[in-house]
């Protein structure tokens, strides 16, 4: 396992949260990703 302390925190979240938590994660690496390649790949 790469990154067992994110693993174990998603675990002891809820439903909801675990959601919201995943979705808040996947925004910032689209984010993060479009910033560090210049917004050229779609």
């Amino acid at each position: 396992m790469a990154k067992p302390k994110r693993d174990a925190k998603v675990k002891h979240l809820s439903k909801t949260q675990e959601v919201l938590y995943q979705r808040e994660f996947k925004n910032a690496n689209r984010v993060y990703n479009e910033a560090h390649q210049g917004g050229n790949r779609s």
